[in-house]
């Protein structure tokens, strides 16, 4: 392949190893880093030039002949089917009108500028915005909230899970809300009331409160502007159905910036 194809290749593959180092790190450490943050910002920087080169060079010199492989990463666009990931790399089969070019510089010129046109916006387009989204749905109102809880001393005692992706009902909303939280902790009642109170002395209101008939876990709602959270708590119970007699509580945190 010609440099200039290579060139795109490399700061693609470098782009997405960056953002998964950086998103893995993020994993392990619950918060945001800046190292692979810059190196994946600097790759995709270098991306987007490197095929805003490699097309002028193609329109002014018929070089490289060989850009028209730059379709093969079309194939990225297959990830859009994993829900993990997000539709957003339906994008990726943009970069397939790439193909068109295999016919020479002097073959269906219009369609070639068309084409040309098309890829490269959608290459920008949506590196740019995958790249945005990741480090938006990493950090918000909702993550630094959480992760403010695991620092405040009010709220020491509790042992608090790993920060994870939640979805979580709000009484109104015709659809699950999506945000952050902590599931499968275990708090005594003097913690719970700790937690009820860390929400009330942080300046939300009680949206909410109710009992869920299926697990008798109490429910309660706080709004603060576009920040809602949920509290649940509820007794475990024994195999028989009976609660268990023990100062335990299985107890839910969720939020989500709206």
């Amino acid at each position: 392949m010609s440099k200039e194809v290579n060139s795109i290749y490399l700061t693609l593959l470098l782009s997405i190893v960056s953002v998964v180092l950086h998103n893995y790190l993020y994993f392990l450490l619950k918060k945001e880093e800046g190292v692979f943050f810059v190196i994946a910002l600097l790759s995709l920087v270098a991306l987007v030039f490197a095929v805003i080169y490699s097309l002028s060079k193609y329109v002014t010199e018929k070089k490289p002949e060989d850009l028209w492989k730059v379709g093969f990463l079309g194939i990225l666009g297959f990830l859009g089917f994993v829900p993990q990931l997000g539709q957003i790399f339906f994008g990726f089969f943009a970069l397939i009108l790439f193909f068109v070019l295999k016919g020479g510089y002097d073959s269906k010129v219009v369609l070639k500028n068309i084409a040309l046109a098309v890829a490269l916006v959608a290459v920008i387009g949506t590196l740019s915005f995958v790249f945005y989204e990741t480090v938006k749905n990493n950090q918000d109102d909702a993550y630094f909230l959480l992760d403010f809880m695991r620092e405040q001393e009010m709220l020491e005692g509790i042992n608090f899970t790993d920060l994870e992706k939640v979805a979580f009902s709000w009484p109104g909303a015709t659809e699950p809300v999506l945000g952050k939280g902590f599931r499968n902790m275990t708090v005594t009642n003097e913690q719970y009331d700790q937690l009820r109170n860390f929400f009330q002395a942080a300046g939300f209101k009680i949206d909410f409160f109710d009992i869920e008939t299926t697990t008798n876990a109490g429910v309660s709602g706080y709004k603060k502007e576009d920040v809602w959270c949920v509290l649940k708590a509820g007794l475990y119970y024994d195999g028989n159905g009976d609660p268990m007699p023990e100062d335990k509580l299985k107890c839910e945190i969720s939020c989500a910036k709206m």
